[in-house]
């Protein structure tokens, strides 16, 4: 025999020889992770499927290949196991009701997940922040732009938004599109110092609206698969275009971040008076430089990424949701309107937000428009210390990670009767205590901070001057 052929045939022998030990090794490995997880971890005694407590990937199944199944999973778990189920082999979810301010409340000792938040590629905004002090610090500067009297400014910006919504006609339009279109021009106008126009769009198809929706999936992806992030970001440019169309998507939206960021820089250094004042021009108001554009730190983009993308989902949720249900039941249209009639007996006289803030009906309806949309919905996963915690009466082993949904607190039958149902009237007389189970802009000292900007949208979409006389037709007009 040759004798190289005679070596490559020893070889074959060896690597055959060598490859059923070490696969059985393999295997045996596997199985012993398997067993310890299933019954030694610490969390063994909380119910839940076996293979979500071998493996993360079972979590992974229904994010990505089942497309965004795993809330309804867990709620099922949930009507199967009891108040805490184990979802992932350190990490358990509830959904009792007091669980969730034990979680998210002021006074947790509970830290976020990094995990879980490196996938929005935002880690340097104030909602991607780790550490829970300079967290404190990105929202006490961000503050000042949320407080109720500078919202309140923004009234005359949203009522003349709503104008041109008013003038598109009378032909069916896609209001889910529409309303998160007005938001998008709110929140440019109020983050860059000018308007996106997107209810100028078609359809209300503006580019970027399209990009925020295209780019979700990949969300979900990279939380699965944190490599990712970084094996996109060494992809040349020229080439990250033509990777995935989420990927492309999401590129889009920090091009345009970039871009409007530049002319916010621009105006703000050749400008000698000042302007009215944006979120962009808090960025800049201690930067200074020779050059004509500002070379952004990644803070400013991360925390405008996440203005961007949270503050036009969750308004145009809220509006679509509300005003589906108010226009499908005559008896809620009927009280609006009455109430409104009262305090606004001629429609074309414009009135005082604030006193259409005070009307409990139109309060009530946002409430529960609220409540049915839920806001974010991902559990935002907290990881316990290293002293432990108690959770809803369970003692919760140090590093386990914990979490709860806000549609396990929305849709809670022992908070909320009827909780599938539409019914402003729950919010009204002594059942407004229910307020502490609304946790739509979550809680404690993460609260969302564009709560009172989206209830001004809701009240200015849903009541106010053009809409009034909308709201009244718009069953026949928009569906």
């Amino acid at each position: 025999m040759n004798p190289s052929l005679y070596l490559v045939d020893a070889w074959i022998h060896y690597i055959q020889a060598s490859f059923i030990p070490g696969s059985v090794l393999l295997a045996l490995a596997v199985f012993s992770l398997a067993i310890r997880r299933i019954f030694f971890h610490p969390l063994s005694k909380f119910p839940g499927p076996w293979l979500a407590a071998v493996t993360s990937m079972y979590k992974t199944y229904y994010e990505v290949v089942e497309g965004g199944e795993l809330l309804h999973t867990i709620h099922r778990l949930h009507a199967m196991h009891g108040s805490v189920i184990r979802i992932g082999p350190n990490e358990l979810h509830f959904n009792d009701p007091a669980a969730y301010h034990e979680i998210y409340s002021v006074g947790s000792r509970l830290t976020k997940d990094p995990s879980f938040y490196f996938c929005f590629n935002a880690s340097d905004s104030a909602f991607g922040v780790i550490d829970p002090n300079e967290s404190k610090a990105r929202r006490g500067a961000m503050h000042p732009f949320f407080s109720r009297r500078a919202v309140l400014e923004l009234e005359n910006i949203i009522e003349l938004l709503v104008h041109k919504l008013g003038k598109r006609g009378e032909n069916p339009a896609n209001m889910f599109l529409a309303f998160r279109s007005a938001t998008l021009d709110v929140i440019t106008s109020y983050m860059f110092g000018h308007c996106l126009d997107a209810l100028d769009h078609p359809d209300f198809s503006a580019p970027l609206l399209l990009s925020i929706q295209d780019a979700l999936p990949l969300l979900w992806l990279i939380k699965s698969f944190p490599w990712m992030i970084y094996f996109l970001q060494l992809v040349p440019d020229q080439l990250q275009w033509r990777i995935t169309n989420q990927f492309r998507a999401f590129l889009e939206i920090r091009t345009f971040i970039i871009t409007w960021l530049d002319r916010a820089s621009r105006e703000v250094h050749d400008s000698s008076e000042p302007g009215t004042p944006t979120i962009c021009h808090r960025f800049f108001d201690n930067l200074t430089t020779e050059s004509q554009t500002v070379a952004h730190p990644k803070a400013f983009i991360d925390e405008s990424l996440s203005l961007l993308q949270a503050g036009s989902d969750t308004v145009g949720n809220v509006c679509t949701v509300g005003t589906f249900f108010v226009l499908n039941d005559k008896t809620v249209l009927s009280r609006l309107r009455e109430e409104l009639e009262a305090v606004w007996p001629d429609q074309d006289d414009s009135i005082d937000l604030r006193v259409l803030q005070n009307l409990p009906y139109l309060t009530a309806i946002v409430k529960e428009s609220l409540r049915l949309s839920h806001g974010f919905v991902t559990p935002l996963p907290r990881i316990v210390g290293p002293s432990g915690a108690t959770i809803a009466g369970h003692h919760i082993p140090p590093t386990t990670t914990v979490g709860m949904s806000v549609t396990a607190v929305h849709m809670s039958p022992s908070v909320f009767e009827n909780p599938d149902l539409f019914i402003p009237e729950r919010w009204l007389g002594k059942a407004q205590n229910l307020d502490r189970f609304l946790v739509a802009f979550s809680k404690g000292p993460r609260m969302c901070l564009g709560m009172r900007r989206l209830e001004l949208e809701i009240v200015e979409t849903r009541s106010g001057k053009p809409t009034f006389q909308y709201i009244l037709l718009i069953s026949s007009q928009y569906r």
